[in-house]
Parts: C-alpha cells; structure tokens; sequence
C-alpha cells in the first residue's frame, strides 16, 4: 500500500482512538461479564484497541484490498482447559455476529496435519438486539478479534515468533520438524490437564465423607490456594473500606495531585492492577495481603511512591487514583520478577504511562 494512502488512514485511526479504546474496554467488560455468567475460571482476561503505530505497519504490509482483513480491537480470554474454550466457544454464538471468513473455531483446528498449536479466533460483531441499545448504538459498526487460548497456548502464541526468527541459522526442515513435535506435546500436556482434572473429580465423588475426615486426620492435606480472579481482588478492597482511601491520601501527601477518577476510568486502573499483579507473581489473594502489609511497613510505600514522584519533577500530569498508586509500587519493588517481560505485549507500559498523562 501506498505510504500517502497508509498516512490517511492513520490519520482517521488517530482521530477516532479514544471510541476504538472505549469500545475495547466496554466489550472487554462484557465478555468478562459472560464468562463469569457461564461460571468458567479463567487465568486472564485483556482487551486492546491497536497503537497507531501498530497499524501503520500492518497496513505497511498490506495491498489495498486486504484493508477488511485489519482488526483494530482484540479482546484474548485466557482459560486452564480445553473443555473451557469450547464452553465460552458456544456463548460467543449466542452473543455476537460471526464473521465465519475469518473465525478459526475449534471445529477448523480438527486438521492433524495443521501447524502448530494455534487458539480459537473470532471475528465478531454485536448482536443487533444488543446494537440497537442505546448504550450501545455508537459501536454497532464495529468489530473486533475475539481470541479463546488455553494457557499453553499463549505459550505456543508468545515463543514461537521468537523462536521462528533463527530459521536462518538452522536449516528450515529441521526447525519445522522439532516446532511440529513441540506443538503436540503442549496440546497433549492441555488434554493431560484436563482429563486429570476429570479423573480427580470422579474419584472425589467416590469418597464416603466419614474417610475424607480419616483422611484428613492422618495426613497432612495440601493447601494450595488457587489464583484469585477480579471479582474476588475487587471484593478485597471493597469489603475493606478504608484501604483505597488510605493509599489515596498516601499518593496525595507524597505530592501527586488530586485526582478524580471517573467510574471506568477506575475499572481501568484496576484491570491494570490485575495485570501487574499477575505478572509480578503476586496472584493470590494473601500474597496480595501480603504486598499490602509490606507496603505499610515503615511507611514504605508512601516512601516508595514520593521518590518516584521527585523522579519525575516537571511532570505536571499525573492522574494518580489508589489502584495506581499500587500499580507502580508493584512495578518498582517487584522490577526483577518484571524486568525480562515484555511489558508493551502485557500492556503494563501502557498502564505506566497512563498514570503519568502521557
């Protein structure tokens, strides 16, 4: 494609950003919403609108009548299972229209021929009953990228790129035999998973409660506490009133301006704690109790935070509300579980540099 046509089309992206963010945030929400509804544990839930310089070099490599084929919002639920995917596969249905052109459903990755380990994709639409709602008329236009991975699947997603970069060092039928092999053990490690799961369920069901309290008495048990999802981060703070007040009044007294946040632009902020958390390895509820406590300790969040403020002297920026005053605690003290991640993919700079106005 022409550079003069990309830089028009770069343009109107840029001009109607914020609606393509706000319509990533909004459907990001509802697909939460429909999965919890479902009652599917899930690992992560993410939702994007493209950087403009995303899309500059995806139309870089495009001609002229590809253009349809460009997504500018993706929406990526991870889930634990197999049995998962197909589960929220069916809601997705129910709820949206399907561009079945470019959708890969389960069904299409049936091929035992195919090449690697790829997720399900959806290429979706609102509904027109759920368009016509008012709330909702302004994005009935819109589309967006819908993608449905197991865990080990986002391994495959995030490692093979890298990986397929040294062709040029390896002679390309060596690469692709050993990359064919890798695939397979990770899609049998998903279905391993999932039928240990099964077979432990059913042998659960066997036991008469009076030996699983033998059991209990005899053996120590195994407690291991599960990773928390966002309703039951959400519910920490929000059965403990004061917590938010505190670290808002902290971020203030270490010279942040006062800042009010409006309702989604705290969902926002919390979805990036989530994130951040996560990612630091900081992904059950007492470990996040935990970080809390340490934070209150000497006073070494408020300390934390007032340093990184003097960093940055002539920001005059700042939009500082209580989950991102955590969110940055959480960058800094847990930089070295952070630092080799790449935190552009998992939105955390994004995250940064939101709160500091840029």
């Amino acid at each position: 494609m022409n550079k003069r046509r990309i830089d028009e089309i770069g343009l109107k992206y840029v001009e109607s950003l914020t609606l393509y963010e706000e319509y990533a945030t909004r459907i990001r929400n509802l697909i939460q919403d429909l999965v919890e509804i479902e009652g599917v544990e899930f690992y992560a839930i993410d939702g994007w609108a493209d950087r403009p310089a995303d899309l500059l070099r995806t139309l870089s490599e495009l001609d002229e009548k590809d253009l349809a084929g460009v997504d500018l919002v993706t929406v990526r639920v991870l889930l634990r299972f197999p049995e998962d995917v197909l589960r929220i596969e069916e809601v997705v249905k129910s709820e949206f229209e399907i561009d079945p052109t470019r959708s890969v459903p389960s069904s299409g990755l049936e091929d035992p021929y195919r090449f690697g380990y790829p997720a399900v994709v959806y290429i979706l639409s609102l509904s027109s009953s759920r368009a016509n709602l008012r709330e909702w008329a302004k994005y009935k236009d819109l589309t967006f990228r819908l993608e449905l991975r197991t865990m080990l699947q986002e391994a495959w997603a995030t490692i093979f790129p890298k990986v397929n970069q040294t062709v040029g060092s390896l002679s390309e039928k060596k690469l692709t035999r050993e990359l064919v092999l890798l695939a397979a053990l990770l899609e049998k490690a998903d279905q391993g998973f999932l039928t240990l799961r099964n077979e432990i369920k059913d042998e659960s069901l066997l036991v008469p409660p009076s030996s699983q309290n033998q059991i209990g008495s005899n053996h120590e048990s195994l407690n291991v506490e599960k990773v928390f999802t966002e309703e039951e981060l959400y519910n920490l703070f929000r059965n403990d009133s004061s917590l938010l007040g505190k670290w808002n009044a902290i971020a203030i007294e270490a010279g942040y301006p006062e800042f009010t946040p409006d309702a989604d632009y705290l969902r926002e902020s919390f979805e990036y704690l989530c994130t951040v958390f996560r990612a630091a390895g900081i992904d059950t509820i007492s470990e996040v109790k935990k970080f809390l406590a340490e934070m209150e300790e000497d006073n070494k969040g408020a300390r934390q935070l007032k340093k990184i403020h003097d960093s940055f002297k002539g920001n005059n920026k700042w939009r500082m509300d209580p989950f991102s005053a955590l969110f940055l605690l959480v960058l800094n003290f847990k930089w070295d579980a952070l630092k080799d991640k790449d935190l552009v993919e998992l939105g955390i700079k994004k995250g940064s540099d939101r709160i500091k106005g840029e």
